[in-house]
């Protein structure tokens, strides 16, 4: 029990640290940006969220925000077709495959919370905040300074 109580702490301000706007080092459209902070908050809250109902198990809940993430909160219901092409056109390939990832990840947690199974719930949010800390360490580093620390901290450990 102590175990968990210190991964939720750990996860908690993981989240709180890494999970925000992340679209200053991406070639984002000036009239797409504010509807991307948008979507970066709510998933951030949706993230602190799981931390929540995953740990009460509160299943139906946890289904529905993974659905929710899953299915974007505000990109894919706000931005017209011309900015979807766009936003596409503009994004390095790498990113939309992580951000692909990031969603497929919150659907199987979603589906995993409705057979109520734990470990596999706790494998997908552990692979959504990886997304996020491999998203935000790769393309926000002017937003999140400490990626670029710790990166160089780790090139120079290895040489």
């Amino acid at each position: 029990m102590k175990h968990q109580s210190l991964f939720l702490a750990f996860l908690i301000w993981m989240l709180t640290s890494v999970c925000s706007a992340a679209e200053e080092s991406l070639n984002i459209p000036a009239d797409i940006k504010p509807i991307l902070k948008k979507e970066m908050l709510a998933v951030e809250k949706g993230m602190q969220e799981l931390i929540s109902s995953m740990a009460k198990g509160d299943w139906d809940k946890t289904v529905a925000i993974g659905k929710q993430i899953q299915a974007s909160y505000i990109m894919k219901q706000t931005l017209t077709s011309e900015q979807r092409k766009q936003l596409h056109q503009s994004l390095p390939k790498q990113f939309i495959k992580q951000d692909h990832a990031f969603h497929h990840y919150a659907g199987m947690l979603a589906h995993a919370a409705e057979v109520k199974n734990l470990d596999v719930m706790n494998f997908y949010f552990y692979k959504m905040n990886e997304s996020c800390v491999q998203c935000h360490s790769r393309y926000a580093l002017e937003r999140f300074p400490a990626f670029a620390t710790q990166s160089a901290d780790h090139s120079a450990k290895n040489h």
